[in-house]
């Protein structure tokens, strides 16, 4: 994969943002196809929070399955750590993002809308600044229904409940979502600006059980991918 490497400082470290090579058809952008990713080793194009890549590499690894390489995530340890992907993602050019992503253990009693119990198998960021909070997250969750939003971090943060329960459990599932339009529904603004990349993170800190999913096919388009 061909990068075009833009380094800025944020909180005392090094950002890297790579542009990301066409090699999908017209109109797409594969925001990571995990080439250069060695199977049961943390993705190499990811990043984590500052002082976290010994403890979040035990949450993300890669791994094979035929010619198809995923993330495997798996948190039994309540440790609640992201997984970060920036790059250069011109918006108004790519409203959609769309991913796979295949729940394997739903955190035990979990809800989204309850402090004590905000635990999700699968979740996908889009992040609006590197520290500001400011993100939409699509989840996987254990029995919050299908089309739910919750609110979070005082407004900054708004999840939306994607997929729901045990019915597709092992089964990979195409999600794919127009980013403007969802940031108009959850926000009630416009969105002004590109978001700076995306996230993942399976947890099940608040209910000290267990959560697991794979994820793959980040996909940024100008239509839905289907």
């Amino acid at each position: 994969m061909r990068k075009r490497i833009i380094i800025s400082v944020l909180a005392g470290y090094a950002v890297f943002f790579p542009t990301i090579a066409n090699t999908q058809p017209t109109g797409r952008l594969l925001v990571d196809g995990l080439e250069t990713a060695k199977a049961g080793k943390f993705p190499s194009n990811w990043r984590t929070w500052p002082l976290q890549r010994g403890k979040t590499s035990e949450i993300y690894h890669v791994e094979q399955e035929g010619e198809s390489k995923f993330i495997r995530a798996r948190d039994d340890k309540d440790y609640s750590l992201q997984a970060l992907r920036d790059f250069n993602w011109p918006i108004d050019q790519y409203p959609y993002l769309s991913w796979r992503w295949r729940a394997r253990e739903l955190p035990t009693g979990a809800r989204e809308d309850n402090d004590e119990k905000n635990d999700s198998a699968c979740g996908v960021y889009v992040i609006f600044g590197k520290t500001s909070g400011h993100a939409m997250k699509y989840v996987w969750s254990t029995e919050l229904p299908v089309g739910n939003v919750v609110t979070r971090r005082e407004g900054n943060l708004k999840i939306k409940i994607t997929e729901s329960g045990k019915g597709h459990l092992n089964q990979w599932q195409r999600v794919s979502v127009n980013v403007p339009a969802d940031y108009k529904a959850m926000f009630g603004n416009t969105l002004a600006k590109n978001p700076t990349g995306i996230a993942i993170l399976t947890d099940a800190n608040a209910t000290h059980t267990a959560a697991a999913c794979d994820y793959s096919d980040f996909i940024i388009s100008k239509e839905p991918v289907k």
